[in-house]
């Protein structure tokens, strides 16, 4: 099949621009500290997995986060601003794992490589050693690695060694791990994970789950005699995945993968010898629960689909009782293996790690922010050319303090950052102030503070991915509103348009595994743009789009005399495997959602944004997009957009969603001939900017693109100069 070119390279006559977004994540007593997405980490992954925390003897704090393609180490003292330390690779698996013994991280993974020793004791200066990599006893993979701190044992779980039953290696020499030991053949099965302890006793045993063959738990404390004290299945065993003590030790909980009814496990293990299902627990809904740990009385559950799931067991650990929870895939609840893979929540500050498959690391602290920020007299709709103040209120939750002097008002009309401090003017409140800013730009920006333990709060969250935008201008007049209530006028379909399923539609959602319950504002209206209509189960045949590509065009808006109008809109797009961890022999995932806009009636188009093939904006939600058209192309009387999703590899579900579109147009200020930067005084600035520009304009397609240039002979001289020096003041 030929592949129609859709954004391919931009024409001359497109204007670089950058889009945008404005996304969040759904949470409750939660609070968002930032979030790394997978493309970001080097060697731009393609998905990440499991995740754990090491502390080095500074009290600095790191996470360590599992990707397909080796280990990132990233620094999480500043919870709000990480940074990405190093990465050491290994050879591509879809699953690996990590786990720390003093200041050594140990890595192992499915594809190949043994048991990778990290040595992080100078990770405070940015050094990260791969010591060695411990093919002893003949391991080369293994699913999961587990240690025993206490002991000092390091033990494989799922190795290609053993038949996959635990296998332990003595870390008394924490760079060299030495095999001391196997289960034996007929003293287990193969294990997925498990948790080692070493009890008051000093015996030690492991706990295991053991995917179809339920809880096992041995005796590992003689490592040439290692032994099964007990096996239990229990209601509904699909695939024990995971398991956690309690930490009086007296119940172990239990994650099933496969069990259909999504139901934590509580076992009552006070007698190793006869554990016995003392409860089960769940949230409800469809997502499944995989990974979780107890910290504290407290329940810390990666539950895929639905996110971070808190849960209190220190009243009645047989019932915990959901505290938190935060949504790192908000498009979906569904039965799926995306979203949240694990957590760590064992550091000293309190914040916790969240790993996913697809969106990336996230840092987020239980509870409520500990800084608030609310504007009395509400977000500036509109940005005044000549200089802005806005008035925010700062408070302080959960016993925590802001620092004097570290609110900051952070923007860029066009130019750059500015950060301006922010004024304390009593009772909470702080003011900040825009300077002059070049009308019809789009002005981003986003506030901080410091807390004095040492947490950068930002609003919005995840600054500075995520900013307020506003335009800067005296006024803007509507074009062109449409809520997708009633037909205003859009073409469904293009040439070249090929898929055989999926195509747009102006409908209610149906609300399936990958398409939007309801439309953006559902109240009162209920109607948008998707792509088909799905069933429910999210099966073959669905009408998500399918093998190929599917059109939506808006109708052509005359812009011709407009220097400045915006375009904005809602969208939805979900791009999903269907055969989510089988595809190791799959195509790659070329899928993407392509949003263009052309200033001549659809003869050329330029690119707006492109979402995918995988990262933010990918597992569905409802996200809001705008643009400056002029940053994009010239306002003619012919401009048009057009919204593209394709299905190019038949290995996943793509579902796209339009809504609530808009386009207007922006008044400015009347010109000041002289005025280079718009600030509505002329001055050295101004003749500075005059100075560099001298000579033939590089494009004087819009005035914005050489606004020296006075007289519009596409040309910067001396009868620009003369206007200059006549308008000086």
């Amino acid at each position: 099949m030929t592949r129609p070119v859709y954004a391919g390279a931009l024409l001359a006559a497109c204007i670089a621009g950058h889009p945008v977004v404005k996304a969040g994540f759904p949470s409750n007593n939660v609070t968002f500290l930032s979030n790394i997405p997978a493309e970001s980490f080097p060697g731009s992954p393609s998905r990440g997995n499991d995740c754990w925390g090491y502390v080095s003897p500074s009290g600095r704090e790191y996470a360590l986060m599992g990707m397909r393609n080796g280990l990132a180490v990233v620094e999480i003292t500043d919870p709000s601003f990480p940074a990405i330390i190093a990465s050491v690779p290994h050879s591509e698996s879809n699953w690996s794992d990590v786990k720390t013994y003093q200041n050594y991280a140990y890595v192992v993974n499915e594809s190949s490589g043994g048991i990778d020793v990290i040595d992080l004791a100078d990770v405070d200066n940015g050094n990260v050693i791969h010591v060695q990599s411990v093919t002893d006893a003949g391991v080369q993979t293994s699913h999961n690695v587990a240690i025993d701190r206490e002991s000092g044992f390091l033990y494989l779980c799922g190795s290609n060694i053993a038949g996959g039953r635990l296998v332990a290696f003595d870390l008394s020499d924490p760079a060299n791990p030495t095999y001391a030991g196997e289960v034996p053949l007929n003293g287990g099965e193969s294990v997925h994970d498990a948790q080692i302890v070493t009890y008051p006793s000093g015996r030690q045993f492991a706990f295991a789950a053991d995917g179809g063959f339920g809880l096992e738990i041995f005796d590992v404390t003689n490592k040439s005699n290692m032994f099964r004290v007990s096996q239990t299945t229990y209601p509904n065993l699909g695939f024990a995945h995971q398991c956690w003590l309690s930490d009086d030790r007296r119940y172990l909980y239990l994650n099933d993968e496969i069990d259909g009814v999504n139901e934590t496990v509580v076992f009552d293990v006070t007698n190793l010898a006869a554990p016995f299902v003392a409860s089960t627990y769940t949230a409800g809904g469809e997502a499944i629960d995989h990974n979780l740990y107890l910290h504290e009385g407290l329940i810390y559950e990666a539950d895929y689909t639905a996110g971070l799931r808190i849960y209190d067991a220190t009243q009645d650990p047989l019932n915990p009782v959901p505290i938190g929870n935060f949504d790192t895939f908000p498009g979906s609840d569904a039965a799926e293996f995306n979203g949240a893979w694990s957590i760590y929540p064992f550091f000293p500050s309190g914040n916790v790690l969240i790993s996913t498959k697809f969106e990336g690391l996230f840092v987020v602290r239980p509870g409520p922010a500990p800084l608030v920020f609310t504007y009395p007299d509400g977000l500036p709709a509109l940005i005044d050319p000549m200089g802005e103040t806005i008035l925010v209120q700062i408070t302080e939750q959960d016993g925590e303090q802001l620092v004097p002097g570290t609110a900051a008002l952070h923007y860029d009309a066009g130019a750059g950052p500015v950060d301006v401090p922010m004024s304390d003017v009593g009772g909470g409140l702080f003011e900040g102030t825009f300077g002059p800013t070049p009308c019809g730009q789009l002005v981003r920006f986003y506030l901080s503070a410091q807390t004095v333990s040492n947490i950068t709060m930002t609003d919005p969250p995840n600054a500075p991915s995520a900013q307020h935008s506003v335009p800067s201008a005296d006024e803007t007049t509507v074009a062109f509103d449409d809520d997708m209530e009633a037909d205003l006028g859009w073409t469904r379909g293009a040439p070249g348009d090929d898929a055989v399923a999926g195509i747009w539609v102006r409908v209610e959602p149906n609300g399936t595994i990958a398409q939007p319950e309801a439309d953006h504002t559902p109240d009162p209206g209920e109607i948008c743009y998707v792509t088909g209509q799905g069933n429910p189960n999210g099966q073959a045949g669905d009408e998500d789009v399918d093998e190929g590509h599917t059109t939506l065009l808006s109708p052509v808006f005359d812009l011709a005399g407009a220097e400045d109008a915006l375009v904005s809109y809602w969208r939805w797009y979900s791009n999903d495997f269907f055969l989510i961890d089988n595809d190791e022999g799959a195509a790659p995932n070329e899928d993407i959602f392509v949003i263009d806009i052309s200033n001549d009636g659809g003869a050329t188009w330029c690119n707006l944004e492109t979402i995918g093939p995988a990262g933010p904006g990918t597992s569905g939600g409802w996200i809001l997009a705008f643009f400056n058209v002029a940053d994009h192309v010239a306002p003619t009387d012919q401009v048009q957009v057009r919204f593209v999703a394709s299905d190019i590899n038949g290995f996943s579900i793509v579902e796209a969603g339009v809504d609530d579109f808009r386009m207007e147009i922006v008044v400015c200020p009347a010109a000041v001939p002289g005025d280079v930067d718009g600030d509505g005084v002329v001055g050295i600035v101004d003749l500075l900017a005059l100075l560099a520009a001298w000579g033939p304009c590089g494009d004087c397609s819009t005035p914005r693109a050489c606004p020296a240039d006075f007289d519009g002979d596409c040309e910067v001289g001396i009868e620009d100069f003369l206007t200059l020096l006549a308008n000086w003041g």
